[in-house]
């Protein structure tokens, strides 16, 4: 973990939370009145130290790439418009681009549900992601979503943000750069044969 005063004080609080942990396994509780609340103390601290560790591992992972990004964005976007929950939506869109299961982007995600899944490919037709700026400038990430395969009338969902220089992948910059392009768009594979 970057040595950062969030970074000390997160390990300070474990190593407090690990050794009161300690002491009450070394002491021996004899059943007595109120011996409950020392046992769902423990229980407790338990899963702060947990929720330590995933902060900890957090903060020494590399920074989000923008797939993550867009990821949340769509999964956040179809929970209204498919009626799926977003954490779901997220497993299965990281399952569907190709990121291994367990990968840096998210170690501890569960894994995709079949059905979310199907449904996503039902549903999705496609999605792009447009990249429009010049070297070393603030752009513009332009997320579209084309839905509704099996109805009638397939609608568009269209997210449009600034994004920072440095925050555009970079093959993308690369792209941008060497080539002169303004607008680079991108597919997201989907899994689809």
């Amino acid at each position: 973990m970057p040595d950062t005063t969030a970074g000390k004080s997160l390990r300070s609080a474990r190593d407090m939370i690990e050794k009161a942990l300690r002491e009450m396994a070394d002491k021996a509780v004899l059943p007595k009145p109120g011996a409950e609340r020392g046992v769902v103390g423990k229980i407790a601290l338990r899963h702060i130290l947990k929720m330590i560790d995933v902060v900890i591992a957090a903060l020494e992972a590399p920074p989000e790439s923008d797939s993550i990004v867009v990821y949340g964005i769509l999964a956040e976007e179809c929970e209204p418009v498919l009626g799926l929950s977003a954490s779901d939506v997220f497993s299965a869109l990281v399952e569907m681009c190709g990121e291994p299961h367990g990968s840096s982007i998210r170690p501890e995600l569960p894994r995709a549900k079949q059905a979310v899944i199907d449904t996503l490919r039902r549903e999705i037709v496609a999605v792009t992601v447009e990249y429009r700026a010049r070297p070393g400038e603030t752009g513009v990430r332009i997320i579209e979503m084309l839905y509704g395969a099996d109805r009638q009338k397939v609608r568009r969902k269209r997210i449009k943000q600034e994004i920072d220089w440095g925050d555009i992948p970079e093959d993308v910059r690369a792209r941008i750069i060497r080539d002169g392009d303004e607008g680079v768009t991108l597919s997201l594979p989907l899994g689809r044969v």
